[in-house]
């Protein structure tokens, strides 16, 4: 589990990169890039997430015939920043990065995982509490806010923060204001473990790393309640930088729709970090975050999506 906090001001640095002006490599002309840098997110819960992404990298190298270069990230707005820098070509992000990317001309959706008939997958967010939380509702929470510690995710997490803040303000509630602290973890298996040792009153996660948490026996059914539940959320996609020429990016496209049936044995280390059966690679559209976007923008004390 990560050890540290931070406080909210670290928002408006974490995701400084939407407000820069200066010129960068997301404003020079199109170029078919020399070789291809991926990143890839740690993830304390897979600790062979580098291996697994080793095999898309492979493919990639062999059906582009291009170097191609695996890049580890730390969270989602480093990664931004390096898109914009010019650093990454491709990088997964959360809905409420990309967004932020998206918005600020960084980047464009790629791939998302999905199913036979294309449509993309979807998750939920969730409010946690302790077991032995007296917390039953979200009408509890409302009623103590100002006792209680409240933990978010990553300042750029649909499921983590935007999404559980948007609710919290739905309830007439402004979290630095009414509660007695917020911080961010910085991920969803530190909001999950704190919550388990008590160390926080109420955490935003994704109940899909809740549900992973407890059939890997890091959590059981009955350390931590599940107060409130979103309705489901666009998945997290692989984003493409949007300056890379058109035709490449259409080969890139063509090349990660078809990694499943062309290399099935790399696919199946993949797949089970999406933690759906049957789950694929489906063609990404702006369009699928126009909600999430509509949120976003609605949300008070959080102007960041223009």
């Amino acid at each position: 589990m990560r050890a540290a906090f931070i406080p909210f001001v670290a928002l408006s640095l974490a995701l400084a990169v939407a407000g820069c002006s200066r010129p960068d490599a997301a404003d020079e002309p199109a170029a078919r890039p020399r070789s291809l840098r991926i990143g890839w997110v740690p993830n304390d819960e897979d600790v062979e997430r580098r291996a697994r992404w080793e095999g898309v990298r492979a493919y990639l190298e062999r059906t582009l015939r291009m170097p191609v270069e695996l890049v580890e990230t730390g969270t989602y707005s480093p990664a931004i920043e390096a898109m914009r820098a010019g650093k990454l070509d491709i990088c997964g992000l959360a809905p409420f990065a990309y967004l932020i990317a998206s918005a600020n001309g960084v980047a464009e959706p790629l791939v998302t995982p999905g199913f036979g008939d294309g449509q993309p997958n979807r998750y939920r967010s969730g409010f946690i509490v302790p077991a032995t939380s007296p917390l039953r509702s979200m009408d509890d929470v409302k009623a103590k806010a100002g006792s209680l510690t409240l933990a978010w995710a990553d300042p750029a997490s649909a499921s983590g923060h935007l999404v559980p803040r948007a609710y919290l303000e739905s309830l007439g509630l402004n979290p630095e204001r009414d509660f007695k602290q917020t911080m961010f973890s910085m991920s969803h298996t530190s909001s999950i473990m704190t919550v388990k040792a008590g160390k926080v009153d109420l955490a935003a996660i994704t109940t899909t790393s809740l549900r992973n948490m407890i059939e890997k026996g890091r959590v059981a059914e009955g350390d931590v309640r599940v107060i409130w539940e979103s309705e489901p959320i666009m998945a997290s996609i692989i984003a493409v930088r949007r300056n890379l020429p058109t035709d490449f990016k259409s080969e890139l496209l063509a090349a990660y729709l078809a990694f499943p049936s062309a290399d099935p044995v790399a696919w199946a280390l993949i797949e089970p970090l999406y933690l759906s059966p049957g789950i694929r690679w489906v063609a990404a559209s702006d369009r699928d975050f126009d909600s999430l976007r509509a949120l976003a923008r609605g949300v008070k004390h959080l102007d960041l999506i223009p």
